[in-house]
């Protein structure tokens, strides 16, 4: 009887340390279709669901332990989540103000590590062939940008319309009602060919250049800093620059013509 009490000890002790060492990442991200970056639309997750998400699940499968918990909400809410502590992860461009709550990849001199970064883009502005709208940037044009994402620093002049989603903007675009968008045109600093038909035109050379890296929220890090170390490693040996022309190249063409109501 003591044996068999004994090994049932050790068995609900081995039980205890298994589900102490099996960890879940709850990953936050947008839930409006962004493509290359995110696909769908809404709570559901997509599939394929997007280069973002399929370099994080790749990383994750990397490690054993850990499973991955995916969460779509607008982008703002998903920042204000990881604040709180609410959720574990996300996908941001570093600025001072977000390191205050988000803890991302640094270098030795307390500078975000662009090494383990999870994507280093330049987007271009995205006309009608034949406009030549960087020539009147300061003259007035407008620009048309999914709604919750930073706007760059544009030149006074430059007016910027929100919309729904990228697939709108490029529509806008094509109707003649907007000068412009902008659209992802190179991938770590080698140019992608262009997935749009004749009636669009990417403009070169790049508007601006961004990176985007995968960053924690504080407890999480403070929990789990050898998880997230090893998982910042992990996406760099899975980046993949040719998804995100693949999936480009199915992007434009499921463009739908904006509802009267639409800006």
């Amino acid at each position: 009887m003591r044996a068999l009490s004994a090994l049932y000890l050790l068995l609900v002790i081995n039980s205890g340390a298994s589900e102490a060492q099996a960890l879940t990442l709850q990953f936050c991200y947008e839930d409006k279709q962004l493509l290359p970056y995110y696909a769908g639309q809404g709570e559901q997750i997509a599939s394929p669901p997007g280069v973002t998400i399929e370099h994080i699940q790749a990383a994750v499968g990397d490690i054993s332990s850990l499973t991955l918990q995916l969460q779509r909400k607008p982008w703002l809410r998903c920042l204000q989540l990881l604040q709180q502590n609410k959720i574990d992860a996300l996908v941001s461009t570093y600025t001072p103000a977000r390191a205050g709550f988000a803890v991302y990849p640094m270098t030795d001199d307390n500078q975000p590590d662009t090494e383990l970064a999870l994507s280093r883009h330049a987007t271009c502005l995205v006309q009608r062939p034949g406009d030549a709208v960087m020539q009147r940037l300061t003259q007035g044009v407008t620009v048309a940008r999914p709604l919750g994402y930073a706007t760059p620093d544009y030149p006074a002049g430059v007016t910027v319309v929100e919309v729904q989603s990228q697939q709108q903007a490029f529509a806008l675009v094509k109707q003649g009602r907007v000068d412009a968008t902008t659209s992802l045109c190179e991938v770590d600093k080698l140019p992608l060919p262009s997935a749009f038909s004749a009636q669009l035109q990417v403009v070169q050379p790049p508007l601006y250049h961004t990176t985007g890296y995968l960053v924690f929220s504080t407890a999480f890090y403070q929990q789990h800093a050898v998880v997230a170390r090893q998982l910042w490693q992990a996406l760099k040996q899975h980046r993949k620059p040719e998804r995100y022309f693949q999936y480009l190249q199915t992007a434009e063409p499921t463009v739908q013509a904006p509802s009267s109501k639409q800006p």
